[in-house]
């Protein structure tokens, strides 16, 4: 049990760093898949407690001294019946509590950030530190490693995705141009490269949904024909995952949403050091317990 963390409980991982060797560490404090939204519960989703869940996950994250915070898309969701201006409430109101963390701030792209309104008007009304809000891809530097932001929710011929006008969201795809900016970055970069993307980057089925980017073959062979990308990091699956494939790492993180705030949450520190990586998961304890 934590006790640094009144009822939150950390459990660590530890993974090996590989061949690609980090010259500084690093921490990083993430959050994925919080759908915050004014409605129902649907069974075990609590979308009005992700707002709480939020709030935690930063105060936890400014005590932890973490290097920046990254939220893996499906930052907020949307009411039962679509509409526009309650669901850019939902978005202010979760983009106020993350811009509480005292460090730089990014966001990466998950479909349902896209319902109800457009790749455009989500990436106005948030902040990545220090990135133009023009797309949804893209790169920064820091103790001595990239770290690429990639956004996968394009249909088979790049355009964005806008899932009230009828867009497939199992069916998510890394165009041309933003794969040729992929290779780019990873061909200039003097540090090994860390990745962030929404939906995972193999085939993964669950309750017959598709989740994975569908040309992921060709994003992983660009990845790998690099040689320098140590560790893929993902949500949207709800279901934590880590795994090994050519030499880089895999790792889906959980999501906030499932629980109530009474019940549960779920967020993640990654620490990136010269020989070894490690995960550590915070989870809510009940009260009662």
């Amino acid at each position: 049990m934590n006790t640094e963390f009144k009822f939150l409980k950390k459990t660590r991982f530890e993974l090996p760093t590989g061949s690609l060797k980090i010259r500084e560490s690093c921490r990083i404090a993430i959050a994925t898949d919080s759908h915050y939204a004014l409605k129902e519960n649907l069974e075990d989703k609590c979308y009005s407690d992700a707002l709480l869940k939020m709030k935690e996950f930063v105060e936890t994250a400014n005590q932890l001294d973490c290097d920046f915070a990254i939220h893996l898309g499906d930052f907020k969701d949307e009411d039962l019946v679509p509409n526009e201006q309650s669901t850019l409430g939902y978005l202010d109101n979760m983009e106020s509590e993350f811009s509480k963390f005292e460090g730089p701030r990014f966001h990466c792209l998950g479909n349902h950030d896209l319902d109800s309104i457009t790749k455009s008007q989500f990436l106005e009304r948030t902040i990545s530190s220090g990135v133009e809000s023009d797309r949804g891809y893209y790169s920064f530097d820091l103790n001595s490693l990239r770290f690429l932001v990639l956004d996968a929710n394009f249909d088979r011929n790049g355009n964005d995705h806008f899932f009230i006008a009828g867009g497939d969201w199992q069916q998510p795809y890394v165009p041309p141009e933003e794969l040729e900016w992929i290779k780019d970055q990873l061909a200039s970069s003097p540090y090994p490269c860390v990745v962030f993307i929404h939906h995972p980057l193999y085939a993964y089925v669950k309750n017959g949904h598709t989740y994975h980017v569908a040309n992921h073959m060709k994003v992983r062979a660009a990845l790998e024909a690099s040689g320098k990308v140590l560790a893929v990091i993902n949500g949207h699956m709800h279901e934590e995952m880590f795994h090994e494939i050519n030499d880089i790492k895999y790792l889906a993180m959980n999501s906030m949403l499932e629980g109530t705030f009474i019940q549960r949450n779920c967020f993640y520190t990654l620490e990136l050091h010269p020989d070894r990586i490690w995960i550590d998961r915070y989870e809510r304890v009940n009260k009662l317990d």
